[in-house]
């Protein structure tokens, strides 16, 4: 059955994603970073979906990242190479 995340839903997974670029070695006083943490924070705190693009311009990579609003899918992030 599909709902909507709960905002501790949202949050676990969201550190997650965070956690995961950390291991990637991406500094979290990074550009990317801070802009990913922000979109994250506005979506554990309000609900709503986002998708977008995020720039590691120091990393020479983009991140696609997904943040749902239903519990069906988890919160992803492509983390690619520009081309």
């Amino acid at each position: 059955m599909k709902r909507e995340k709960t905002k501790e839903e949202r949050l676990t997974e969201g550190i997650s994603l965070l956690k995961q670029l950390k291991d990637a070695n991406v500094k979290e006083t990074g550009k990317g970073f801070l802009e990913l943490k922000q979109q994250i924070s506005t979506w554990v705190a309000n609900g709503q979906s986002w998708e977008g693009t995020i720039d590691f311009a120091e990393h020479g990579r983009v991140g696609e990242v997904e943040l749902p609003r239903y519990n069906n899918k988890a919160a992803t992030m492509g983390f690619k190479v520009k081309h």
